[in-house]
């Protein structure tokens, strides 16, 4: 097992020197067995932005930044929801912002009842 770390190590070294060719020929040498290769789990890091309703009933979501579009569904008040970005819309009560959550397809809430509680949220 300790051969096994210092040939990753030497193997690191050689990649981070950019001595690609010299790395290739250790890996060939070394045999290396997939189930010995230790992993490192990626840091976990959210990409979006944190909104929190502050309305007093249900928020409903919308196809679109306005209030006449498609109904799509409903946050309840004091829900922790992903903020993809922002764009104008239909004034809602004197605010014309309008976040959208959705990844895939777009899913929209008026920002007068959303605060940002983490992160920063962009245009769209």
């Amino acid at each position: 097992m300790k051969q096994h770390r210092k040939a990753v190590i030497v193997i690191m070294a050689a990649v981070a020197a950019g001595t690609a060719g010299t790395s290739t020929a250790l890996a060939d040498s070394v045999q290396l067995k997939s189930a010995q290769v230790p992993t490192v789990a990626a840091p976990v890091t959210d990409a979006y932005a944190k909104g929190k309703v502050t309305s007093r009933s249900r928020l409903t979501i919308r196809a679109k930044p306005t209030t006449h579009s498609q109904r799509l569904g409903s946050l309840r008040p004091g829900q922790v929801v992903d903020i993809k970005c922002w764009a104008y819309g239909q004034s809602v009560k004197g605010v014309r912002k309008w976040y959208r959550l959705g990844i895939s397809t777009p899913e929209w809430v008026s920002g007068r009842y959303i605060k940002i509680i983490k992160g920063r949220v962009h245009h769209c």
